[in-house]
């Protein structure tokens, strides 16, 4: 990892620990001690689990993409890229770190650049769907039932902000998306002002390599609109949905472990706000936001007591986890890439 992404690294889990210890400061009373000593710890196992799971659900869905192109990618080569890119995306704002490395991993498994690409971000466009369509009924039905000043009004506004950007995102890839000869002239006219001092060949064959990248990549996102693409959407819509499943269950199991009813739908509501909060690029990793989301959301529902032990136990599922998975997944591709080892395909076996 190199120094800038050290840096970030150093921040991201800085702002973490820091908020953290300050909600903890806040919190904690005797019975805090109490919900640690009585906390059922085989609950943070099951949690685990569901996060392990949610990254296998990850892999199948890049897998189901991929083959509905016509690419047989490896099962485990797909799970790896998406832990991997977890590391990534812990230090990076709004986590976009982890799609630049599925991309790497998609093209050393011989699928090319433009195809590898459109498979993420059409990864990204599922997820999107999805998280539009939760939260704009989350937000609704969230904004009336605590409308009575239950909750600050500015963490409704930053939720209704944070909406709005998701939704402006959504628009803006599904207008590009629309209009290739568009996206054509901005990536020529951003070349053209890298390339001043270039030697015409040169600039030429940039320009070209750049038209014809955006053509296979359009020619890709066609081919999604075929029989075999169709089938691929839906089965990736399918694993999106088992993926946001298993990570949005993982607080409702912390509560029950510590003995509290789960709320499993208000806790979606809750995650689905968040998430559009975390998608605003304020901090590494939306590092610190995070963890004051967490414990204003659910202090609604558990005693201030436990907030501080609900908030350290969650995120160390879905922060630092991630981490742990994300280092040992970068190292096997670090090791493959220093023996200059190539992905066995599925069909080279």
């Amino acid at each position: 990892m190199d120094a800038k992404y050290k840096k970030l690294l150093w921040i991201s889990i800085g702002l973490s620990l820091g908020i953290m210890l300050l909600v903890i400061l806040f919190t904690f009373d005797e019975e805090t001690l109490v919900a640690l000593k009585n906390f059922d710890y085989r609950f943070l196992l099951i949690a685990f689990g569901l996060h392990l799971l949610a990254i296998v659900f990850w892999g199948i869905r890049i897998l189901v993409l991929c083959r509905s192109l016509g690419y047989r990618v490896p099962l485990r080569h797909c799970i790896n890229m998406a832990a991997s890119g977890q590391l990534l995306a812990a230090i990076t704002p709004s986590n976009i770190g982890g799609e630049p490395v599925r991309v790497h991993e998609l093209y050393k498994a011989k699928v090319p650049l433009a195809d590898s690409t459109a498979v993420v971000l059409v990864e990204r466009l599922l997820e999107a769907v999805l998280l539009v369509l939760g939260v704009i009924i989350g937000m609704g039905a969230f904004s009336i039932v605590y409308r009575n000043g239950e909750i600050p009004a500015e963490l409704i506004t930053a939720a209704w902000i944070g909406t709005a950007f998701f939704v402006g995102i959504l628009l803006v890839l599904i207008l590009i998306m629309r209009k290739p000869e568009t996206v054509k002239k901005w990536g020529l006219a951003i070349l053209g002002l890298v390339t001043k001092k270039m030697k015409p060949a040169r600039r030429e064959k940039l320009e070209g390599d750049i038209t014809g990248g955006i053509d296979q990549f359009y020619s890709t996102f066609r081919h999604f609109a075929g029989k075999e693409g169709r089938i691929g959407l839906f089965l990736g819509l399918l694993f999106s949905l088992a993926f946001w499943t298993c990570e949005y269950s993982i607080a409702s199991v912390i509560m029950m472990g510590m003995g509290y009813e789960p709320h499993i739908l208000l806790s979606i509501i809750f995650q689905l706000i968040i998430a559009v909060i975390l998608m605003i690029p304020l901090t590494p990793g939306s590092t610190g936001i995070a963890e004051l989301c967490y414990a204003g959301f659910y202090s609604l529902i558990l005693p201030s007591s436990v907030i501080g032990l609900f908030v350290v136990l969650l995120r160390a599922i879905l922060y630092y986890s991630n981490l742990v998975l994300g280092f040992i997944a970068s190292f096997i591709i670090v090791k493959r890439e220093a023996k200059n080892a190539t992905v066995t395909l599925d069909d080279e076996n």
